[in-house]
C-alpha cells in the first residue's frame, strides 16, 4: 500500500480507508507520518486492525531517515581458531 499511498498527488495530510479490513492502508500510512481513519463494519477486523497499528513500525527497506540496524555477530574469534 506504501506505493498506492505515494502515488497520491501533493503530500496527503490524512487518508480515509472505508473499508479498513485488517488495516493495511492505517498502516502505511503510519510508516509514512500520514494520518489516517478507518472505518470497518466487522469488530473482528478492527481489533486486528488495532493490533497491528499498536506495534513498533520496522523499516524493511533502507529509507533515509531510519536508522541502520547493526547485523548480529555470527561468529567469534574462537570459532575460527
Amino acid at each position: 500500500m506504501l506505493w498506492c499511498i505515494q502515488l497520491c498527488p501533493g503530500e496527503p495530510q490524512t487518508i480515509l480507508d472505508p473499508f479498513m479490513g485488517s488495516g493495511t492502508t492505517l498502516v502505511a500510512a503510519k510508516s509514512l507520518g500520514i494520518k489516517s481513519i478507518g472505518v470497518e463494519i466487522s469488530e473482528r477486523y478492527a481489533a486486528v486492525a488495532v493490533e497491528r497499528l499498536r506495534q513498533e513500525y520496522l523499516p524493511l527497506f533502507n529509507e533515509p531517515d531510519a536508522p541502520l540496524a547493526e547485523p548480529p555477530e555470527l561468529f567469534t574469534m574462537e570459532d575460527t581458531q
